[in-house]
C-alpha cells in the first residue's frame, strides 16, 4: 500500500514518514510512503488509486492543502485525506473533501495512531494474507496482490501482480483456504480476485492488468449476479466509512 505526505516543511514529513512506517510494523502492514514538498509536486504524480492514504499540510506555499484535495476528489472519491495542520479553522473546506482526519501539530505518534485507525478498513483490507507451502518452504501472499488462481496439472498456479507461484495442492483446499469475500469461483478452474476485475463481457472478466478469466456456462448469470452485489457492497462499505472532522 502506497501513502503520500504532501508538506513543504521537511522536518514534519520527516517524523510524520517515521511515525507511519512506525505503525506499519506494529500492525505488520506493508507500507510505503512517497513524500512531496508542494502540491504540485504531488499534483503532477497523483492518479486514482495510486495512493490509499494522503496525508495533506493545510498550510503550503503555493496551492494549499484543501485546493489539493479537491483536486484530488476530482478522479479519486475513495482516497482516505487526512489534513494535518496547525489550525481547525478549515473545518467547512474538509467536509466538502470528505477528510477523514484532522491531525493537529506538533506531530506525535500518538496522534498518527489516532489517524490510521480511521482507515483500519483500509489497512485491514491489505494486510490480509495466506501461507503456503512453496516448495520446501511456506510463502505468504497478501490476498491483495492475488489476481486469479487457476488449477493446473498437479495443483494450481497463483497468479499475482508481479509473480506467479505454482502450489502442489488441490483446487478444492485451496477454496477451503481463500474464503475471503472478494473471491469468486468463476470456473471450475478459476478462482479471481473481484478487486481486480474491470469489465464483464458475456463469458469472461477482464482484469486490470488485461489477464481474462473464463465464467463457466453453467450457472453464468449467477457468478454474474455474485459480482454486481460484490461492487454495490463494496461501495456502500465505502461510503459509509467514518469521515471525522
Amino acid at each position: 500500500m502506497k501513502i503520500a505526505i504532501c508538506d513543504d516543511l521537511r522536518f514534519d514529513r520527516t517524523l510524520l514518514c517515521e511515525y507511519i512506517l512506525q505503525y506499519a510494523k506494529n500492525s505488520l502492514i506493508n507500507i510505503e510512503v512517497v513524500e512531496f514538498d508542494s502540491g504540485e509536486e504531488m499534483l503532477s504524480s497523483f492518479s486514482e488509486e495510486k495512493y490509499k492514504i494522503v496525508f495533506l499540510d493545510i498550510y503550503m506555499k503555493g496551492i494549499d492543502g484543501v485546493e489539493v484535495a479537491e483536486k484530488i476528489r476530482e478522479t479519486d472519491e475513495d482516497c482516505k485525506i487526512i489534513f494535518t495542520t496547525s489550525s481547525e479553522d478549515h473545518k467547512g473546506e474538509g467536509f466538502e473533501v470528505a477528510a477523514t482526519h484532522y491531525l493537529i501539530k506538533p506531530i506525535t505518534y500518538e496522534r498518527v495512531e489516532q489517524a490510521l485507525n480511521r482507515c483500519k478498513q483500509i489497512l485491514a483490507f491489505d494486510a490480509q494474507y495466506i501461507e503456503l507451502p512453496f516448495g520446501k518452504e511456506f510463502v505468504k501472499i497478501n490476498l491483495r496482490d492475488i489476481l486469479y488462481v487457476e488449477a493446473v496439472r498437479n495443483g494450481v498456479v497463483i497468479t499475482t501482480e508481479l509473480k506467479e507461484f505454482k502450489i502442489h495442492m488441490s483446487m478444492a483446499k485451496i477454496c477451503n483456504i481463500i474464503t475471503d469475500k472478494r473471491f469468486l469461483r468463476s470456473h471450475r478452474g478459476f478462482i479471481v480476485n473481484m478487486q481486480h476485475i474491470i469489465s464483464t463481457k458475456d463469458n469472461e472478466f477482464v482484469l486490470k492488468n488485461g489477464s481474462i478469466v473464463p465464467i463457466r456456462q453453467s450457472g453464468r448469470k449467477e457468478i454474474k449476479i455474485a459480482y454486481m452485489h460484490y461492487v454495490i457492497e463494496n461501495h456502500k462499505k465505502i461510503q459509509s466509512s467514518d469521515v471525522i472532522i
